[in-house]
């Protein structure tokens, strides 16, 4: 799974699966970490990528990369070498759509699964659906709808996925360019859904009969989990108020009323007839912040026990430091400011390793030159 306390899991069958390979067509599987004390600081992994939008370390000692145009693939983090799985075909990429979140089951020995989430054209709408594939010998078949008809726009969709430590799949929607879906119940646009891990709706979701878990939502477009089973999540505001939010069940975030912080007349109103959670932090001019983890390894210190922040439009890593108990940021630090370019994607391996995904210098920018980086250590 994708961050450190995710990670657990994978890091206890990574053994398992060494012994595996055969059923990757005899592709031998990677050293978890050939050089604990590399000399650079950074190293780029491979640079011909076309927006990959999720990475994720598998048990295989693999990353799993998710790129917008509907490949999916695996990359060995040491020599680079891309082991396409399966392009999806009818993958709509329009602006900011495609393929994006993917997640692989906590169990994946023995239990194969990876989960994605991908925009299709729907005469002439977009919409969105998380699937599940099977892999088998370095391919994915067998595509089993979980959730379908999800609102989506060439904007605004969403679609980070996180696997929770008592099994359950977190799903981020956005509005899709239409404010009214995010506080309407009956939509699954501006949400944060829960469901069980073979697509069924969990019996103690908040929302009765409902894959809903959090509403009020914008863009999120991050998730992570703390090592106390806090759900943390990083979501792109207007031209206002990027954020991040605690992820509570049932909880209102009050777009499109509230951004932020309740600070305004028209803010406390409708606070005051609806109860809305605030942002812990929020960013005033927006910075469009991605994905987001929570690093526990001591292997890069200066990021040891903070929250991680890919950020794309001024193009850095930001560390955030926690209180105690968790519920407020304290500190805010800026890393590779502009050095890499729009930085969409994070993720770690369960010895520390930090890698991220670029996605060029510009918005419209889908060209196969965009990289997969590891971080080896912070030079000030």
């Amino acid at each position: 799974m994708k961050r450190v306390v995710k990670i657990i899991s994978v890091g206890l069958l990574a053994l398992l699966f060494s012994y595996c390979s055969g059923d990757d067509n005899n592709v031998p599987n990677p050293d978890p970490d050939p050089n604990p004390n590399p000399t650079d600081a950074t190293t780029t992994l491979i640079s011909t990528l076309s927006v990959p939008w999720e990475i994720l370390w598998g048990p295989d000692n693999f990353l799993w990369v998710a790129e917008r145009n509907g490949k999916m693939s695996r990359i060995n983090p040491d020599t680079g070498e891309q082991l396409e799985l399966l392009t999806i075909g009818n993958v709509s990429q329009v602006q900011e759509s495609g393929l994006l979140g993917m997640a692989l089951h906590p169990d994946f020995i023995n239990t194969p699964f990876v989960y994605a989430v991908y925009t299709y054209s729907s005469g002439n709408d977009l919409l969105e659906r998380l699937v599940r594939f099977t892999y088998a010998n370095n391919t994915l078949s067998n595509e089993t709808i979980l959730i379908d008809q999800i609102p989506a726009n060439r904007i605004h969709n969403g679609s980070r996925l996180l696997i929770t430590s008592d099994g359950h799949l977190m799903m981020s929607t956005g509005d899709a360019g239409n404010t009214s879906l995010s506080q309407d119940l009956n939509s699954l646009g501006g949400k944060i859904l829960r469901l069980n891990l073979d697509g069924s709706i969990p019996a103690d979701n908040p929302f009765t009969n409902s894959y809903v878990y959090s509403l009020g939502h914008r863009n999120p477009q991050g998730l992570t989990l703390h090592p106390d089973g806090r759900i943390y999540s990083s979501e792109h505001g207007p031209d206002t108020d990027d954020e991040i939010n605690i992820i509570s069940a049932g909880a209102n975030y009050g777009w499109p009323e509230v951004r932020g912080i309740i600070d305004t007349p028209s803010e406390e109103s409708f606070a005051a007839t609806t109860p809305v959670i605030e942002s812990i932090f929020n960013w005033t001019p927006t910075i469009a912040p991605s994905d987001l983890i929570y690093y526990t390894s001591d292997r890069i210190p200066e990021w040891t026990n903070k929250l991680l922040l890919t950020v794309l439009k001024e193009q850095q890593i930001i560390a955030l430091t926690l209180n105690n108990d968790g519920t407020a940021i304290t500190q805010e630090e800026v890393f590779f400011d502009g050095t890499f370019g729009r930085i969409r994607d994070i993720v770690v391996s369960p010895t520390g390793r930090v890698f991220i995904a670029t996605n060029g210098n510009s918005y419209g920018d889908t060209s196969n030159t965009h990289s997969i980086i590891e971080i080896n250590r912070i030079e000030l």
